[in-house]
């Protein structure tokens, strides 16, 4: 059990793993587009160093406005099949 703990693989995974978590709230601040982004790493930077600063951070990267707000997606409008028969008048019109 000892030999795996020894090895530099391992180490190498988790020291990445350590990193990767340690800038996990400014990914999540990139990824939604956050406004002020230097302040989410300003605060990131300074708060990784404490155990109980990371999650201050990582709250602060989900619940940060975003620079522009989501859009909301709405098909396109579809023709009608038998074509545009507003415009016309027919017998039962």
């Amino acid at each position: 059990m000892h030999g795996i703990q020894n090895s530099p693989f391992f180490l190498l995974a988790l020291i990445g793993l350590l990193a990767i978590l340690a800038v996990l709230p400014t990914l999540i601040a990139l990824a939604r587009g956050a406004d002020d982004i230097g302040y989410l790493i300003l605060v990131n930077v300074i708060c990784c160093a404490t155990i109980f600063g990371w999650p201050i951070a990582l709250i602060a990267a989900i619940a940060w406005p975003r620079r522009h707000p989501p859009s909301t997606w709405s098909p396109a409008p579809r023709p009608h099949p038998h074509g545009d028969r507003t415009h016309r008048r027919g017998p039962y019109a």
